[in-house]
């Protein structure tokens, strides 16, 4: 089964350039967007089925962004990256319509499972494999 690109938003460019270079190096098609205003705009006309987005960024912040892709693409598979994933962050996260929060990734075998959370289906475990341990990502998921 065909799944359309994966977006990825955040306001650090560095950060963006490192998940890019992981993207790429896994042939996954992916869009990138600096802000949530630019997201829209991209959603808009290249509809994905994941986004993973920054939770603070100037203007739009991931919880609006959340809401807004919602309403275009009710289906649309949302992770949120924060630094900042406490409890209350993922009560407010699910009511935005995202499905899933981990704190922002700082390695490359963190990128590599806020990838495998948001798209499964454009991974192979034997391509990209999950890091053995998820203990940094695992307290701080929540799933609807």
């Amino acid at each position: 089964m065909r799944k359309d690109p994966i977006l990825f938003v955040d306001d650090d460019i560095l950060y963006l350039r490192l998940v890019e270079s992981i993207v790429r190096q896994r042939g996954i098609t992916a869009y990138y967007a600096t802000s949530g205003e630019e997201a829209l705009e991209v959603l808009r006309v290249h509809p994905c089925d994941a986004m993973v987005t920054d939770l603070n960024m100037p203007g739009m912040n991931g919880y609006l962004l959340g809401e807004q892709a919602k309403m275009l693409l009710p289906n649309l598979h949302i992770v949120m990256v924060t630094s900042e994933a406490s409890h209350q962050v993922c009560r407010q996260a699910a009511l935005s319509g995202i499905a899933q929060v981990l704190e922002k990734p700082a390695s490359v075998k963190q990128v590599q499972a806020v990838l495998q959370a948001a798209a499964p289906w454009l991974l192979t475990v034997e391509a990209f494999p999950v890091p053995d341990t998820n203990a940094a990502v695992a307290g701080l998921s929540y799933a609807l």
